[in-house]
């Protein structure tokens, strides 16, 4: 069932809103949204939605069918933002902006959990062979026997070419299935595009709008040739509302990769360093699918005239970057408990007085419980101007800024190694190495100085290190701080 947007909503009105309030909010959407006066590519669709609301909302007849139409509220929503500053400075030079935007979602009923339409794609060339297919394996067979009864699992294993072990209705049979999964052998290259379209061709034929969909790749190597058109078919499965995540076995994969396949469906990648870590991981993400309330959760940020998005973090609960550029942002699910957090920077070219608007955000979703999509929730970002000294940004926003840095500082690091200059390398990770040191992160501050020690020696930082540095720092971000 395909929801439109709520027309309340859209227009930043309350249902008791009078005739003349939904006129004066028409006549303010349509100054900060209309094409003719805001090249953001996605203010004519935010100005499409205000005038189909205006049109209806303004004629009585129509807004009384549309209020007797309306659906039960099944989940909310709630947006809540942090911004770094309490206002704008009357200045006419641009000025960063930074908002920490939360979205979480609760239930007014009891909240049942969703069914599940899970395919695991298993990586089984060459390399895997011994202990970790052997794991990956018992993995399979673990979550085989925690199925209930309406989820739906599939299994398929790839190398130069791909198979279907078990389709979702073999299944069923829990005995079979297990023995199923356990026939599946080593042999071969590694081409994840074979897998990929497998994997997804399983989803789709065990669709199911009110089910998490999901496909859970795990790889030891590096595909080579078709990860362009991985790329495409993950964008794909994004439209199709199927998220993709991504685990990485051992230090031989492209990291890299897996992230831009992952973040294409508001998906997780995550590192697994030794064979015996495997069952822990899926069986945590595949419990986490279960309190899924929303999938295919994503944040439109249309930006007023004169503001740029600049950059966008995800800090939690999968921390990572995100491409200002592929709007709307992808985040995949929304669960139960959980709150998405995102990072937003802007700049402000000039600030007048009065009012100055910033953004406005738009969370759509799909709700499982009614099968409904691209339901639709807002907010206005907006500073008020003043000639007075800045206050000292919220903690909340201090905090998420001192751990994205840090994550963004192994980056350039690695881009140091790359580029041929060791020396800012090892300055960069020296600074690393301190700030986990000072954050009481001694295991994690021991492996960057063992890799600065690498990198002095041979101009190499090791991939295992890396990979632990890279995916250490990213898990911090999302972690609580202590702040007594």
């Amino acid at each position: 069932m395909t929801s439109s947007p709520d027309l309340y909503t859209c227009l930043g009105v309350a249902r008791t809103a009078s005739p003349e309030d939904i006129q004066l909010a028409f006549r303010q959407a349509a100054r900060r949204f209309h094409p003719d006066t805001n090249p953001d590519p996605s203010a004519s669709e935010e100005f499409k939605l205000v005038a189909h609301a205006h049109d209806v909302l303004s004629d009585a007849r129509q807004r009384a069918d549309y209020d007797a139409g309306a659906a039960p509220e099944t989940i909310v929503v709630t947006l809540a933002t942090t911004g770094s500053r309490e206002h704008l400075r009357p200045v006419d030079e641009p000025q960063a902006v930074y908002y920490l935007v939360n979205i979480s979602a609760t239930a007014p009923a009891v909240f049942p959990a969703p069914p599940l339409n899970v395919c695991l794609v298993i990586d089984r060339s060459t390399s895997m062979q011994g202990p970790r297919l052997d794991q990956v394996k018992a993995a399979a067979a673990q979550l085989i026997e925690g199925l209930k009864p309406n989820d739906q699992f599939s299994v398929v294993a790839f190398s130069d070419r791909a198979e279907v072990i078990l389709s979702a209705q073999q299944s069923r049979n829990k005995s079979a299935a297990v023995s199923r999964v356990s026939t599946i052998s080593a042999g071969g290259g590694t081409e994840i595009l074979q897998g990929l379209t497998a994997g997804l061709q399983e989803l789709q034929n065990s669709f199911n709008g009110r089910a998490v969909n999901q496909l859970v790749l795990l790889t030891d190597g590096r595909t080579y040739g078709d990860e362009d058109d991985c790329l495409l078919l993950a964008t794909l499965a994004e439209r199709d509302g199927i998220t993709i995540s991504g685990l990485g076995i051992g230090d031989e994969w492209n990291d890299e990769f897996l992230d831009r396949l992952a973040a294409a469906t508001g998906g997780e990648s995550n590192y697994i360093g030794s064979p015996p870590a495997v069952k822990k991981q899926l069986a945590d993400q595949l419990h986490r699918l279960g309190n899924t309330m929303a999938q295919h959760l994503r944040l439109q940020v249309t930006c007023d005239p004169g503001i740029e998005l600049r950059s966008a973090f995800r800090v939690a609960p999968n921390p990572g970057p995100l491409l200002p550029a592929m709007q709307p942002l992808r985040l995949g699910n929304l669960r139960h408990g959980d709150t998405v957090s995102v990072l937003l920077e802007f700049l402000v070219e000039k600030a007048g007085v009065g009012i100055h608007n910033v953004a406005r955000l738009s969370a759509i979703s799909d709700v499982l419980s009614v099968g409904s999509t691209n339901e639709r929730w807002q907010a206005d970002l907006q500073l008020p101007v003043a000639d007075k000294p800045a206050a000292v940004p919220p903690l909340a926003i201090i905090q998420a800024l001192d751990k994205v840095t840090l994550y963004h500082l192994q980056e350039k690091a690695w881009a140091a190694i790359e580029g041929g200059d060791v020396a800012m390398a090892t300055r960069r990770l020296e600074r690393v190495a301190s700030k986990l040191l000072a954050g009481n992160e001694p295991e994690l501050a021991g492996v960057v100085m063992r890799e600065i020690d690498r990198v002095g020696n041979t101009q190499q930082v090791s991939a295992e290190g890396r990979k632990r540095i890279k995916y250490g720092t990213r898990a911090l971000i999302a972690a609580p701080r202590d702040t007594r």
